[in-house]
């Protein structure tokens, strides 16, 4: 009895994958990035009412990481997990005359490896995050879809450049004064670990606010506010680590869309406030956004207004 294979296009190779591990084929698959992940998994994949891992095939094999727009659902066990790839080629039986030079690919040592251990069970199962619609303010930072309870925006802003501030981290780009309170501002693709972009007219700053704490987050656009039923939220899995597991409140279903719901609470660490308010955010701050110098002076003019501490800090 002869041994079946899919194969599968990557980056102009080809390689076979046993067909009894494949469950399902997905050309045109939606598939839905999610920042901050490693590289090899860059997110997840609607299937059969569940979000499952989503693998970029090339990583694994030494090949470069691209935006694929095919889908393998291979399964281990009661694990279900989708590998990307660039197409399919087809059903080749073993003995079957190659024409073409075909490598077999060992999904469980190659791809399964690349899910935390002991995750043998269907790990993307929808869990509700809460029994009640939300409504959020939904966003664009690069190709990825983010969203933020509404209840914990307090106004956007039109694009304006933060004044600088030496030695604060590396992701904050300065201040803004609103109204009388200078606020921290946060770029969220370099939070993210995204790719920098020029600011253009699309660009916003939203204030959101958690105890009497207020960071401004620098997105792409505002794109919507939208409720979302408690049926449409999942939490997040629990393969996520590291800064993605701690920024990410949940994944939401907009139509075939996944907007990924993020704690406010956790842009900045305990740590990162502090670093923040013993950077050189000095008590005054000019009220027209000019740079706050380096050197320890007060600008000159006009009035300063007074700067609201964090509370990591006293």
């Amino acid at each position: 009895m002869s041994t079946r294979s899919l194969t599968v296009r990557l980056e102009g190779e080809l390689f076979a994958l046993p067909a009894d591990s494949v469950e399902e084929v997905l050309p045109d698959a939606p598939l839905c990035p999610i920042p901050g992940l490693p590289v090899q998994m860059p997110g997840v994949l609607r299937f059969r009412g569940a979000w499952i891992p989503l693998i970029d095939a090339g990583p694994p094999l030494g090949l470069p990481a691209g935006q694929r727009s095919n889908a393998v659902v291979l399964r281990r066990g009661r694990l279900r997990y989708a590998l990307a790839v660039d197409g399919i080629a087809g059903i080749r039986d073993q003995g079957d005359p190659d024409e073409d030079i075909i490598t077999a690919l060992d999904p469980d040592t190659l791809f399964a490896a690349q899910l935390p251990a002991g995750e043998e069970q269907d790990a993307m199962a929808d869990t509700k995050v809460r029994a009640a619609p939300i409504a959020a303010v939904v966003f664009r930072v690069g190709r990825h879809e983010l969203g933020i309870e509404i209840s914990q925006v307090h106004e956007v802003l039109s694009w304006r450049a933060p004044a600088p501030v030496p030695r604060a981290p590396a992701f904050v780009e300065g201040v803004v004064d609103i109204r009388g309170e200078v606020v921290p501002v946060v770029d969220l693709r370099k939070r993210l670990g995204l790719a920098a972009a020029e600011p253009g007219p699309d660009n916003r700053i939203i204030i959101v606010g958690y105890g009497d704490e207020h960071i401004g987050l620098i997105v792409d656009q505002v794109t919507e506010v939208s409720r979302i039923p408690d049926t449409s939220i999942s939490k997040a899995p629990k393969y996520f680590r590291g800064l993605t597991a701690e920024l990410i409140q949940g994944l939401a279903r907009l139509g075939d869309r996944l907007v990924v719901l993020l704690h406010i609470e956790r842009i900045l660490s305990s740590d990162e406030r502090i670093e923040l308010a013993d950077a050189d955010m000095l008590e005054e701050v000019a009220s027209d956004g000019a740079p706050v110098p380096d050197d320890g002076a007060q600008p000159a003019a006009p009035a300063p207004v007074r700067r609201r501490r964090s509370r990591a800090a006293d």
